[in-house]
């Protein structure tokens, strides 16, 4: 990719798609091809940014390594971590940048961020360019530059091996490299010390922390770095300190261009959590769940087994919904915005996806603890009681509730895994065969096919994850169903989730995860050959380095929070649907998530869970 030199205040606003993720499993920055950081929380996921250029490219911070001259670039992650690796051409010579985040096994004193510019041939004049924002603060703070050292107040402290210069409102490095030279640049919370510490020393340390998390890895088939790099993404969105997982890195990204569908996913979907933990299980990473298990256990003591859909990264329910006024919007997306008020809806699914993930765990060997099997019995009662009521719908729309078919499929999963796991109740299996009643009669639309809610002539992709949980579907109104969705939602190998009215002005891209789902509801069909072209054809819209964000343009451009936990997810699950039904045909991929986890093929082993372990 070709890059020209340009003014910060001009530089345009980068495709998302230009952006890799960073991360220590606290908090994360995005990094684009020429060498900006225009995005990064570094203390957590859900603080305010310290560099925010991603959202509006005069006012937010960044912290840019690049040439002085015209250069190309070419990237990659190190194999199997989170190290980012650019590598930059220009006239006079090549050099690299290694970019990665210090997790907690750097000790106390440990810098959050470091950047490594190495000379590999030639001579290349170089220039950092440091200008942090104190969360979305009006005004730049005054930059006290020292030599090796910037800081300001509220921002994080940087020392370097460089000397610095105050250029304006941001403080400049301009160094040159040949081949051998090395520059190291380190981002700490709080004053950073004198000298700058060894990077090669800390990347190692962090390559290996990476590299020692990937070994447990259960699939070793054709398509095994590409799932890696998908669960190392799940992984690095993983809050290490409680356990919960954010759906998405990033706050604001539209889902329309110039339009006002801007939220904030940096917190933990129920939802999104149960579906990750189950795809990392399935891919043979079991230690994660057992933390998620213990931040969902809290949150169920707390909120007496009704959960909401979305909570913070540290379990606060209180997500108060605020516009950042002065901020423009990633190409003028407006608002952008902090926190997220659905997590004010009811959302009935989260309960089916909470007992399915216990489900699967004790079918994997693990001990529930005695709460938690508590807890998973309220959550069945509530399930049993209100599963015939009207709710807010996963897609989360701005508008009345209504019967929505999916989460009556997703109340009755959470019925079916609690008679399962808690032995059959009079209500619980009364009302799990109401729902199938209801759902396979009076729900079905006259031109026999699933329609979003009862009583509605739309369709929803939701809708074809229903054989995935073992819902017992009629066949030829699921058929049916993902004739309709083909026709009416998708767009080449793309789906939309919907496209009716959901309450707000424009419209959205394509969803990937809905995409994915078509693919494994094609192979519960039978329809393999299908499924296979639609997923190479997902698999070629991966950026640079692996990464997908929410949604798609039909124009194959990024739309929606990046890098997107759904997303990886879904690509992990279909390649793993692909494997189990080119091992067994279509018998292979019938039944529930725990059912396809435990069936193992050339490729993969099914993962167990110690339940000595699983019980400490």
């Amino acid at each position: 990719m070709s890059e020209t030199m340009s003014d910060p205040q001009t530089r345009p606003y980068q495709p998302i798609e230009a952006y890799a993720l960073l991360s220590n499993c606290e908090g994360c920055a995005l990094v684009a091809r020429d060498g900006g950081i225009d995005w990064a929380c570094l203390e957590r996921f859900d603080a305010d940014p310290s560099f925010s250029r991603l959202l509006d490219k005069t006012r937010g911070g960044h912290f840019t390594i690049r040439p002085t001259e015209r250069f190309e670039t070419v990237r990659q992650y190190l194999s199997r971590s989170n190290i980012l690796e650019t590598t930059f051409t220009t006239q006079t010579g090549f050099v690299t940048l290694h970019d990665f985040m210090v997790g907690p096994e750097g000790g106390a004193g440990r810098p959050l961020l470091v950047r490594l510019v190495t000379g590999v041939s030639g001579c290349v004049s170089m220039i950092a360019e440091y200008r942090p924002l104190a969360g979305f603060a009006e005004d730049f703070a005054p930059l006290a530059v020292e030599g090796h050292r910037v800081t300001a107040p509220g921002c994080p402290g940087l020392v370097a091996d460089a000397d610095f210069a105050a250029e304006g409102e941001l403080a400049a490095a301009r160094f040159t490299l040949e081949g051998g030279q090395a520059c190291g640049f380190a981002l700490y919370l709080d004053t950073p010390p004198e000298t700058c510490p060894d990077a090669r020393i800390l990347m190692e340390e962090t390559r290996r922390a990476w590299v020692l998390w990937t070994e447990d890895a259960a699939y070793v088939g054709p398509l095994a770095d590409e799932l890696m790099r998908s669960a190392l993404v799940l992984k690095a969105l993983t809050y290490e300190p409680t356990g919960a997982i954010i759906a998405a890195a990033t706050t604001s990204l539209p889902e329309e261009i110039g339009g006002i569908r801007n939220w904030d996913y940096r917190f933990c979907w129920i939802r999104d959590a149960c579906l990750s933990f189950y795809v990392l299980k399935k891919f043979g990473m079991s230690r994660e769940a057992e933390s998620f298990f213990g931040f969902v256990t809290e949150l169920c003591e707390r909120e007496e087994s009704r959960l909401k859909p979305l909570y913070s990264i540290s379990g606060e329910a209180e997500l108060e919904e605020i516009k950042i006024d002065h901020f423009e919007g990633w190409r003028g997306s407006t608002p952008v915005r902090h926190g997220n008020e659905a997590a004010e809806q009811h959302q009935a699914d989260a309960y089916g996806q909470v007992l399915d993930l216990l489900y699967l765990y004790e079918r994997l060997g693990g001990t529930m603890p005695e709460a938690m099997r508590k807890h998973g019995a309220r959550l069945a009662d509530v399930s049993a009681a209100h599963w015939h009521e009207p709710d807010a719908g996963l897609w989360e729309p701005r508008k009345p509730e209504e019967r929505y078919l999916h989460a009556a499929i997703m109340n009755w999963v959470a019925l079916d895994r609690a008679i399962h796991l808690f032995g059959e109740r009079e209500e619980w299996c009364r009302e799990r065969d109401r729902i199938v009643a209801c759902v396979n009669g009076e729900a079905i639309h006259r031109d026999g096919y699933y329609p979003q809610y009862i009583g509605g002539d739309d369709v929803d992709a939701a809708l074809l994850i229903a054989p995935m949980v073992g819902f017992p579907v009629d066949e030829a109104a699921f058929a049916r169903t993902v004739d309709v969705v083909i026709e009416r939602l998708g767009h080449g190998p793309l789906v939309y989730r919907y496209k009716n009215d959901d309450g707000l002005p424009g419209h959205e891209g394509t969803f990937l995860l809905c995409a994915f789902w078509l693919v494994d509801a094609l192979l519960w069909l039978g329809r393999d050959e299908e499924a296979r072209t639609r997923f190479q054809a997902l698999r070629a819209l991966q950026n640079d380095v692996g990464l997908y964000a929410e949604e798609i343009a039909e124009d194959d451009t990024f739309l929606g929070n990046f890098p997107q936990a759904f997303s990886h997810l879904g690509f992990i699950h279909s390649a793993l649907m692909l494997d189990l039904y080119e091992h067994g045909g279509r018998e292979a991929v019938q039944g529930t998530y725990a059912d396809r986890s435990l069936r193992e093929t050339d490729s993969r082993r099914a993962p167990r869970i110690d339940g000595a372990e699983a019980a400490e």
